[in-house]
């Protein structure tokens, strides 16, 4: 198998103020680990941990890093029986799907 043809697929779910997103585990600029990212709960954004590209959990759009596009980040309100499992963002409670 060449290198370059190495792909991974998949994504990670994250329950945020309410919220549950769907994000998908790379970067679209180097295939960056998301899951590995920075979660900034005050902003509503990720930043991929290899290149710092910056992305609106709420829209997907890239907000700041090497030109790569948006994400494909899906988000759903949590319902009420859901909302007493809503804990703040920890790495321990993503999820790869």
């Amino acid at each position: 198998m060449d290198v370059d043809d190495y792909t991974e697929e998949g994504s990670f779910t994250l329950v945020l103020d309410g919220c549950r997103y769907r994000i998908p585990a790379h970067c679209p600029h180097r295939a960056g680990r998301l899951a590995h990212g920075h979660i900034n709960q005050a902003r509503m954004t990720i930043t991929c941990p290899l290149h710092h590209s910056v992305f609106s959990l709420e829209s997907g759009v890239q907000l700041a890093g090497p030109a790569c596009g948006a994400l494909s980040v899906r988000s759903q309100p949590l319902s009420s029986s859901d909302s007493a499992g809503d804990v703040p963002f920890n790495h321990d409670y993503a999820r790869e799907e």
